[in-house]
């Protein structure tokens, strides 16, 4: 009977710890209802053959609402991918975050300062800055002029993105289990004059924090239940 019970502790106690990984990853969510292109991140419970549970991370992958800035410099994608962008350490990164600024060069650049794509210089007097749905930059330094193009904002895909690795600022490090990067050439994934929205739903996320919390706590009362049955098992014995 003690055995029995010791294994209801432990299996309780397992399904609460992984209760609370699910709960971290759910208010980190939470925190990201507005942010730029944010993908949810889910911790799923997996049960074993022995009934005991553990988690597995998994990215909702899936395209967020547009959101309409009318700033020219702000892009979002609408399919699927990611803009390379490299750090001032020479990191290359990967985002969908498309709220863009330049920098005192000229230079597009996240809101964090990383380069975009190869380097695309915006003179800041210039009337009119066109991004196309491919990705070419053009700018128009006064209005009846020919526009002028300044280079392309890439587009590359993985295999598997779900592995790609957050390392905040919502940017990605690529890594072994997320495949082979492609760069995407012909498509049409870029929309100038907005941002991608996170693609969170808040009534949603509410809901599993809710019952999250509401199964930590049955696991916890279940827990105290048992070890005051083991402790009356003890003092029968003695």
């Amino acid at each position: 009977m003690a055995y029995n019970l010791q294994g209801i502790i432990r299996k309780a106690s397992v399904n609460m710890s992984s209760e609370f990984d699910r709960l971290a990853y759910a208010t980190q969510n939470f925190a990201n209802l507005q942010t730029n292109g944010y993908k949810a991140v889910r911790f799923e419970n997996i049960i074993d053959a022995d009934g005991s549970v553990h988690g597995v991370e998994r990215t909702d992958t899936k395209t967020g609402e547009f959101v309409l800035t009318k700033n020219p410099l702000d892009v979002a994608l609408t399919g699927a991918g990611y803009i390379p962008v490299t750090t001032p350490q020479g990191e290359i990164r990967y985002t969908r975050d498309g709220a863009f600024m330049t920098n005192k060069d000229g230079y597009l650049i996240t809101k964090t300062g990383d380069l975009v794509g190869s380097g695309i210089i915006i003179d800041g007097s210039c009337e009119k800055i066109d991004i196309r749905e491919n990705g070419d930059v053009y700018t128009t330094k006064k209005f009846g002029d020919e526009p002028e193009y300044q280079g392309t904002i890439p587009l590359v895909q993985f295999q598997n993105p779900e592995a790609l690795k957050d390392v905040g600022s919502n940017e990605f490090i690529a890594t072994e289990d997320a495949g082979k990067m492609t760069l995407v050439e012909d498509h049409n994934y870029i929309k100038q004059y907005g941002v991608e929205h996170s693609n969170l739903d808040t009534i949603s996320e509410v809901y599993t924090i809710a019952r999250i919390n509401a199964s930590i706590l049955a696991s916890t009362s279940l827990m105290r239940a048992v070890d005051q049955m083991y402790q009356e098992a003890i003092n029968l014995t003695e």
